[in-house]
């Protein structure tokens, strides 16, 4: 069993855990039962697997089929250990440390060869929890990609990807994107505040009780869409809206001065896809 905090494999958790020293490193941290089997499930190469004695004694059938699925044997660690070395305020006995999924790419400085479908773009979201919320919502909606501006949240950060429940393992995602990185003949939509947009454009309400605008209706007939979200308190870049076809946003009772931007986001990633089929 691992005691010692200054063991090879804890250490390795240790620096996956530090923002500073995870920016050197391709691997990702996997911590609790759901992300490490999605991670297994996804096919991700595992480096290391590490179990405390109590979840051995109660998980044995799940661990053996761990193991072969991940083709990587679980090695004991005492619970101290992971406590301390662990990014979950209450590790659930289980860590993993995997390399990054194949879907994962940064940006090139040719186009981006987006597929056809509705994309989410994120742009100055720096909460990870946010960013791993995001992506569990944009692939239950059925998105085609992720892509993640300069200065958004990272998805190798263990809050994201616990957050993503295994989303951000399964979704393509694309860093370090930039507007002008992206083909012209792709729609833009950017999420603005409640009210009115933005530089004097009229924003198209999402979720109305009347007829959809006609403007995103014409616009959702395109086949690569990308839709923008910012965060709460600035909203999308300059970049965004100037390349924006349309700007959209969310009706809500005057009181509320913004949604938070995972759930704005969630909303208007569901509408999309409803209208456009």
């Amino acid at each position: 069993m691992i005691r010692n905090r200054d063991k090879p494999r804890v250490r390795a958790i240790r620096r996956l855990r530090n923002a500073h020293t995870r920016k050197r490193s391709d691997l990702l941290l996997l911590e609790g039962r759901h992300l490490v089997e999605a991670g297994a499930e996804a096919g991700l190469e595992f480096r290391q697997l590490l179990i405390t004695p109590d979840f051995k004694a109660t998980h044995a059938g799940f661990i053996r089929k761990l193991e072969h699925r991940s083709r990587t044997g679980a090695a004991l660690v005492h619970p101290d250990r992971l406590r301390e070395h662990a990014d979950a305020d209450a590790p659930q006995g289980i860590a993993a440390v995997v390399e990054p999924p194949a879907g994962w790419n940064a940006a090139p400085a040719s186009p981006i060869p987006l597929v056809a479908g509705l994309h989410l773009y994120v742009d100055g979201v720096q909460d990870p929890g946010n960013l791993g919320a995001m992506a569990r919502s944009a692939e239950a909606a059925g998105a085609a990609s992720l892509l993640l501006a300069a200065g958004a949240a990272r998805p190798n950060q263990p809050r994201a990807l616990r957050a993503s429940a295994g989303s951000l393992l399964r979704i393509p995602v694309w860093t370090d994107v930039r507007v002008d990185r992206l083909s012209r003949n792709v729609v833009w939509l950017a999420l603005a505040p409640p009210g009115k947009g933005v530089q004097g454009e009229p924003a198209a309400l999402l979720l109305a009780a009347n007829a959809p605008d006609q403007r995103l209706d014409d616009l959702l007939a395109a086949d690569r869409i990308i839709l923008a979200v910012g965060n709460e308190s600035r909203g999308v870049s300059d970049p965004v809206l100037d390349r924006a076809d349309l700007q959209l946003t969310v009706p809500t009772a005057a009181a509320v001065e913004s949604l938070n931007a995972t759930v704005a986001a969630s909303l208007a990633l569901f509408e999309l896809q409803r209208l456009r089929r």
